[in-house]
């Protein structure tokens, strides 16, 4: 009777990392691994606005304002939901993890935390820019004639901004803040590559300079 340790499993759907392997990450390719979402955020960092083009933002120029938004936002969206590949890549049942691992995990779930936090900030502010509260306002009445002499009156309704002062003020701060809330992005994001470096170099001590991790790629 032949006896396989997990390791050698051929029925295991865990494939381990090899640095040979060249694994495309990019939009349509998810990350599977650590170093790849870390090569993941660095694409997405890539993609951030430009220092000049955010220090030019200006309350006069709204649509230059709310496409530099929609860029954000679709940076931060991807981030948040990259960052959810974390606990896919280094999966490993709690009772076989080393207690030194352990602790590594648990620091690199409050940075992740931590991170997640930060970008919801620059988020939350966005949301109030791009997608202000709506009022459903009745804005024009006819009377239209019918054929049997009756008449039938059609109403035309618009969505209409519920508190312009408000979208205004959100404007103006966006404008005022846009370079310390571009440079939170990048801090949060780099710091959370270095936090993820730190992981993988704690990992390799603990199982004795082994620093290959699983991946759940099916």
């Amino acid at each position: 009777m032949q006896v396989m340790s997990k390791k050698g499993d051929p029925s295991n759907k865990r494939a381990r990392e090899t640095d040979d392997i060249d694994v495309v990450v990019d939009d349509n390719n998810p990350p599977l691994t650590i170093p790849h979402i870390q090569e993941r955020i660095r694409q997405l960092l890539a993609r951030l606005p430009s220092k000049d083009e955010t220090a030019a933002l200006t309350i006069t120029d709204i649509p230059a304002m709310e496409n530099w938004c929609r860029t954000v936002r679709a940076i931060l969206r991807n981030y948040n939901l990259t960052l959810n590949f974390v606990a896919i890549a280094n999966y490993q049942w709690e009772p076989d993890r080393p207690g030194h691992t352990g602790q590594s995990l648990g620091a690199l779930r409050n940075q992740i935390s931590l991170s997640t936090a930060q970008a919801n900030i620059v988020s939350s502010h966005i949301g109030k820019v791009l997608t202000p509260t709506l009022d459903r306002q009745l804005v024009k009445k006819r009377i239209v004639p019918l054929e049997n002499g009756e008449r039938e009156e059609v109403y035309v309704y618009e969505n209409v901004v519920n508190d312009p002062e408000m979208l205004q003020l959100n404007r103006e701060q966006l404008c005022e803040e846009a370079m310390y809330k571009r440079q939170l992005m990048i801090s949060t994001m780099e710091q959370m590559c270095l936090c993820m470096e730190d992981y993988q170099k704690a990992e390799a001590g603990a199982i004795g300079g082994d620093g290959q991790r699983f991946s759940m790629a099916y």
